[in-house]
């Protein structure tokens, strides 16, 4: 038999893609049942979803495949790697869809470390699963085998495989600006379908339309207005809370102030950089030992408000539910005030936190971080006199969120900078060699700017008589790093070390006395203690809402997960199992050196899964 042409080669392995995009896409006909198409237009997006990211997903992982076909001439050979090749895909893609429906998230190396470390307390199935999965397996690979010899023999023309590219490559540039345009109009039928499609990052241009006048998003977010939230919007995909709270009138109808700078790093709170903060913390409950659960700004104020794994974000986000300490404080009829230097829509933190305070403002005027630091300010105390003026019984929560410290510049004319200051700020400078004092300076500088604006807000509530009816937390959404493991890591982000997440927590409650506090805290545990010691809420009932247990006692569980924008981490006393967006897992010390042998306790990775999934229906 004469050695087929190089170009037939190509064309059969490019078709045997297409036709297992095809039975990639029946097997995802699997997870329809967790996707929501309440009319037409959705029903339609997602079919447009399914027959452009499966096809595509087999393109993809059939590239090394289409390399061999244009090496290896031998027919029987090639056609025989070919089926072991995509028997082996799809069976993954089988396991991922059983893994969905037990947990509501994909699979990836951390729920497989999990797994590996949880036994049969994690995936546990009878002889008789396991015989039938065998035969599934065994005759999807006879059907590969014969799916490449009918069409080595009957490989279609070129002109039909062009067509074919063509239509996948047009759907989903479809169903990418679709989405993009669906997430700029918070139309949450489009963008709730994202989580459930394996491998499926759509694309997003909020900013860009807002910026270029396609979208106004502060009218299309107000005329949102009245519209259901929580379970009523999610389509019965989150159970959140679980069950009905028990919650009494509260005893004390305290006002509560959080105060959040971005960036701000537990060892800063000092009186040469932080100096209105540190004399405010030693008349208050100084936590000392707190983490956030995100080493960036997006899972760092998700983890803050919810109490819960930044995981979730996608379903909050589509299912537009507020964390349920500020739904509870609405129904007791507290004002809100929420100010953000940084923009409130990218992350969405309107549409999941903030979802349900009306006329948020998304973005506070002003050129510079800076700028946008003293406007809040300003804005707070113009609230504050107001709402003395208007409501004085009223009870009020207020939210500010400033940003300077992002940015590691403060103004040419600024009378605090500590030397030596790096004036250029040009981050393409940093280097293992390169000086940190320098970009350090710079961001005890950027604090010191917004302690002063932190002052201003501290001495206005005490000269109106309102500190001791307040209660005021002072913290971060993450830390910064210079360069303190010697790795190389600068800023926020990139690994999850104490240097980007221990934060400072200062909490002034009326009635409790000042204290040091040195036991390990969370974001986990701070809607326990808003829910519990605030807002009336029975103290065994925690866990319906939250992963931590309160700050007010050391912590329950020996395990904390933490996320970053793509990456996530299961952290314990020793170690820190660290999955990438790559798909690798990493395992090392706190310290970030590579661990070898190591074993985790199954009881903690069942217990992880479980916390992962544990507020899907």
């Amino acid at each position: 038999m004469p050695t087929p042409s190089l170009r037939h080669r190509a064309r059969w392995a490019t078709w045997l893609l297409l036709f297992n995009g095809m039975l990639a896409l029946l097997l995802g006909l699997r997870y329809l049942p967790w996707i929501q198409t309440p009319d037409t237009s959705t029903t339609l997006y997602v079919a447009i979803v399914y027959a452009s990211q499966f096809p595509l997903l087999a393109l993809l992982a059939g590239l090394p495949l289409l390399l061999l076909s244009l090496m290896l001439p031998a027919r029987k050979a090639l056609t025989l790697l070919a089926a072991l090749y995509y028997t082996l895909a799809l069976t993954i893609l089988g396991l991922d869809t059983i893994a969905y429906a037990l947990y509501r998230f994909h699979l990836n190396g951390f729920v497989l470390e999990m797994a590996m470390n949880g036994g049969t307390d994690i995936f546990s199935f009878t002889w008789q699963t396991w015989l039938s999965a065998l035969g599934i397996v065994a005759g999807l690979l006879l059907a590969e085998i014969a799916l490449g010899f009918f069409l080595w023999r009957h490989t279609p023309r070129g002109r039909w495989l062009g067509v074919a590219l063509a239509s996948v490559f047009g759907l989903q540039l479809t169903v990418h600006g679709w989405h993009a345009w669906a997430d700029a109009n918070y139309d949450t039928r489009i963008t709730s379908v994202t989580r459930h499609v394996p491998l499926f990052y759509a694309a997003t241009a909020k900013r860009f339309m807002n910026e270029h006048g396609f979208v106004d998003q502060q009218k299309v977010r107000n005329a949102q207005s009245g519209e259901p939230l929580g379970k009523a919007a999610s389509g019965g995909q989150l159970d959140y809370p679980v069950g009905k709270l028990a919650c009494d009138t509260p005893r004390n109808d305290y006002n509560l102030l959080m105060i959040v700078i971005d960036g701000a790093r537990w060892d800063m709170l000092d009186p040469r950089w932080m100096p209105n903060t540190h004399e405010f913390a030693a008349h208050s409950l100084n936590f000392v030992n707190h983490y956030s659960n995100g080493n960036a700004t997006k899972p760092g104020i998700f983890t803050l408000f919810y109490s819960l794994p930044a995981s979730y974000w996608d379903a909050f986000t589509a299912a537009k539910t507020p964390p349920v300490w500020i739904t509870r404080l609405q129904a007791l009829d507290y004002a809100t005030k929420v100010l953000g230097s940084a923009t409130l829509m990218s992350p969405a933190f309107d549409q999941n936190v903030f979802a349900s305070i009306d006329n948020l403002r998304l973005e506070t005027p002003g050129k510079e971080p800076w700028d946008r630091d003293i406007r809040i300010t300003d804005d707070w105390l113009s609230f504050t006199r107001q709402h003395q003026g208007v409501a004085p019984d009223q009870p009020f929560f207020g939210f500010l969120f400033y940003d300077t410290p992002h940015s590691h510049r403060v103004p040419e004319d600024y009378p605090v900078k500590f030397q030596p200051f790096w004036e250029s700020v040009n981050k393409l400078e940093l280097n293992p060699d390169f000086n940190p004092q320098l970009m350090k300076n710079n961001y005890k500088s950027t604090l010191h700017l917004v302690d002063n604006q932190i002052g201003r807000v501290l001495r206005d509530l005490r000269d109106r008589n309102l500190l001791e009816s307040t209660i005021v937390m002072i913290t971060g959404d993450h830390g910064q790093e210079f360069n303190e493991h010697r790795l190389n890591y600068w800023g926020h982000g990139s690994n999850f070390g104490a240097y980007q997440l221990r934060v400072p927590m200062v909490v002034h409650w009326p009635g409790k006395q000042p204290e040091v506090i040195g036991y390990r805290t969370e974001n986990f545990d701070v809607a326990p203690t808003l829910m519990t010691e605030w807002l009336g809420c029975a103290p065994d009932n925690t866990k319906a809402y939250a992963t931590g247990n309160g700050l007010f006692r050391p912590r329950e569980r020996d395990w904390s997960i933490a996320h970053s924008y793509m990456d996530y981490a299961l952290l314990t006393e020793d170690l820190q199992v660290v999955q990438h967006a790559s798909g690798d897992v990493d395992v090392m010390t706190n310290n970030l050196s590579p661990l070898g042998n190591y074993r985790l306790d199954p009881r903690m990775a069942r217990q992880v899964l479980e916390e992962l999934s544990r507020f899907y229906e």
